[in-house]
Parts: structure tokens; sequence; C-alpha cells
């Protein structure tokens, strides 16, 4: 990890510990990070991982969010990428969406769970994705959704791996919808109490001129 980039941002490196700590009598508390980049971008006209925030990719910048959170493995979904500290996974079947995306990327993970973000929601900040990571090993459900104001991220989530054989069934039989997966199971909410900015999705470019002015009083890392 670039040193200069951890002190610019005041990284914590006590983050990953406070994470990954083994509590007596409890599983080992190792999760691996997905980052979902195999989009089109067709409404941004231009790759969004290659997008840049404060000199850093939005894939980078998702990369090292997962960094500091402590994960095992980090792998990068729908695109080929030579970051160290990453791995790629493409899509076994092209064009099924972020379904088909954890459905390509779960049987090979060796955690129990993975944090998956989105490519394109670079401000969200490592402090609420630390206390949803806690929330969901605090609990004993399949995953862990982000939920603001009523409205559910499942894609800013994290999922028990041992889901993959519903994954496949669902990709088999065409039911491509991420609420296919999470009706599916048995999940959690955690309650989003952050600022809206931090959930700015970015798919166009007017999309990513708002995100440019938000992230000037949003804190990241």
């Amino acid at each position: 990890m670039n040193a200069a980039w951890a002190e610019k941002y005041k990284m914590n490196p006590a983050c990953p510990d406070s994470i990954r700590r083994k509590a007596a009598g409890s599983d080992n508390h190792e999760f691996c990070g997905i980052v979902l980049a195999g989009g089109k971008s067709r409404r941004m006209g231009t790759d969004k991982s290659e997008l840049t925030l404060d000199g850093r990719t939005f894939l980078e910048i998702q990369i090292q969010k997962l960094q500091l959170l402590g994960a095992a493995d980090i792998i990068i979904s729908g695109r080929t990428s030579p970051l160290p500290g990453t791995r790629s996974v493409m899509d076994q079947h092209p064009g099924l969406g972020p379904l088909g995306g954890l459905c390509s990327t779960f049987p090979s993970i060796t955690q129990r769970c993975a944090l998956v973000l989105s490519v394109d929601t670079p401000l969200i900040s490592v402090s609420t994705l630390k206390s949803m990571l806690e929330t969901h090993f605090r609990g004993s459900s399949d995953a862990t959704l982000l939920d603001h104001e009523g409205m559910v991220e499942p894609l800013t989530a994290v999922y028990n791996t041992d889901t993959v054989n519903l994954l496949k069934e669902l990709t088999e039989n065409g039911k491509l919808a991420m609420k296919a997966y999470i009706d599916r199971l048995h999940y959690q909410l955690f309650n989003f109490e952050g600022g809206p900015e931090e959930l700015l999705n970015c798919n166009s470019p007017q999309d990513f001129s708002m995100l440019l002015s938000k992230n000037r009083s949003t804190t990241v890392f």
C-alpha cells in the first residue's frame, strides 16, 4: 500500500486487526472482498473502473478499502487487472449482471463470507463497511444488506459464500435479478446512518460531475 496515500487519507493501521480478530470460541472472521467491475458502462460512455478521483481510479479506491479492512482475498469480478494483491475472475457466462459475477466468483473463495462492492460507488466509506462487516459477524444470517431509509443496496453487502448453489440454480433458470437471490436468503439489514453522498452511484457523466462536487465534503478513508 502506498505510504503517502495512506498518510494523506489518515488510514487507520489498526483497522484490519479490529475486523479480523478471532474471538474465543468463535469462527475466524476472515472474509473475501469482491469488486464488481464487469458492467458495460453504456450510459457513462467509458469504463467506470478507470474514472479517477483524487488521482486514483474507482477500481483502485475500492481495492484499497478492502485492503484496509483486512480482506484475506480480493477479487475483481468481470475485468482483468494487474493491480497487486488482487486476482481477476471473469464471468463464466457474460451478460448475466451482478448475479452472474457472484456465481462466477463464489466457487473459488475459501472464506465463509464475501464483502461485495460495486466499482461505481467510490464514496462509500471504510467506517461504514467496517460497521457492516461487524454486524454480519455478530449475526447468523446468510447476508447483511445495507439499508438506507428503506432502500436496500444489494451491491453493498456481505454474503455467505456457501450460498453458491443457490446462485447456480438461479442463473441456470434465468432468474438474474438480485432480488431473486435475496428473497431466498435469511438476511439482516444494516441500518446506514451516514450521509447520502456515500451511496452515490456513478452511472453517467452527470452522476460523475455530482460525485466530484460531493467528494470535497466526504471522508472515504
